[in-house]
């Protein structure tokens, strides 16, 4: 039970990378990876925390420092101060579904991933879980490590982009990906991606700051994917499929349900994979929203859209999270109700990872 009262599942913190996994990658990745880094460091160069090394703000510009990121028995540490019983990790996004495009490139670098998070969860698998990234430029090859991922490695799910380069997640290719997740019954996870490098950019492209891109494309993104999964018929097509939207705030969730299904009522035949309303897709159990511990509109989300889709996010330990406070700010919030606290903080993580 966490220190505030509630058993808490934290349904999307960072970190869970070992220090030198990169160096376990196969001998003939390695010219690719020096590349890779000099790339990653010119792209994110405006980026708080690994370019931009001063702020007049809030940003935590040294938190990817924090020694819990690497090491598996300072993350508990952490997890004990936040009132965290339970967290459930994801690696950082740049890119490494497609690795500069080189297929062989971005198969050894998620598997490499993928096996060095495996190490660090088994520090204490109960407590410490990962989702697995994989090489989404190769639907095929995508799903069996998705597989590999679960079933050798332990893994509660997938992360996936907002769209995978010049295709949106709805793409025909991409079912046997969302197939397999349903057949192990894990969770997918959409997460950021629209900054990454070889990334197709959606209107991110317009904007030349970190502020502005980091403001714009993860809810923009969300919008997309949210649309992918259910006017796309992702959800119809996979009824058993469990989906997160994560690290895009709540509060445009009821709007962008309600648009879409305002479209939908005026010309259904335009989508043809679905047969009902789309908020009734992502309202049927199986979709979730990831929640900052301090967003304003927590409470008009849940009078229209019930309890049930909210899950409690730390963001350990970016830059811009609310360490160690985040679950104390949810349990001290007035605007909510005790029932609303215990399904955020545990009832819907469990759904979602499938954790008893």
């Amino acid at each position: 039970m966490g220190r505030y009262g509630h058993h808490v599942i934290d349904a999307d913190g960072h970190g869970g990378d070992l220090p030198d996994w990169q160096s376990r990658l196969p001998k003939e990745f390695h010219p690719h990876m020096q590349a890779r880094r000099d790339r990653i460091k010119s792209h994110f160069a405006n980026l708080i925390g690994v370019g931009v090394k001063e702020t007049k703000g809030t940003a935590k510009v040294n938190s990817l420092e924090r020694p819990g990121m690497t090491d598996p028995k300072e993350r508990l540490v952490d997890m004990d101060l936040e009132g965290i019983d339970q967290t459930i990790m994801f690696p950082g996004g740049a890119g490494e579904e497609w690795a500069g495009l080189d297929r062989g490139f971005a198969m050894a670098l998620c598997r490499t991933l993928n096996d060095a998070r495996a190490e660090y969860t088994r520090f204490s698998p109960k407590r410490l879980m990962s989702v697995a990234k994989l090489p989404l430029i190769d639907p095929e090859a995508a799903a069996a490590e998705l597989r590999r991922a679960v079933k050798e490695l332990g893994m509660v799910g997938m992360v996936t982009p907002q769209h995978i380069r010049e295709k949106n997640l709805d793409h025909p290719s991409m079912d046997v990906v969302w197939r397999t997740a349903e057949e192990l019954g894990v969770a997918v996870c959409v997460h950021g991606g629209g900054q990454a490098i070889d990334q197709v950019p959606i209107g991110v492209d317009r904007w030349n700051t970190r502020l502005e891109m980091h403001a714009f494309t993860h809810p923009v993104g969300q919008m997309m994917a949210v649309m992918a999964f259910t006017v796309g018929g992702i959800l119809h097509r996979f009824p058993k499929l469990r989906v997160a939207f994560l690290e895009a705030n709540v509060g445009w969730l009821p709007f962008w349900l309600e648009r879409l299904d305002e479209h939908w009522e005026l010309t259904p035949e335009q989508a043809p994979n679905i047969d009902r309303k789309p908020s009734e897709y992502f309202l049927s159990g199986r979709c979730f929203i990831g929640l900052d511990p301090d967003e304003k509109c927590l409470p008009h989300v849940i009078s229209s859209l019930g309890d049930g889709v909210v899950v409690y996010a730390s963001d350990y330990c970016h830059w811009d999270c609310k360490f160690p406070d985040t679950v104390k700010m949810i349990e001290e919030r007035t605007d909510i109700s005790e029932r609303s606290k215990k399904a955020i903080l545990h009832d819907n993580p469990a759904r979602l990872y499938g954790l008893s």
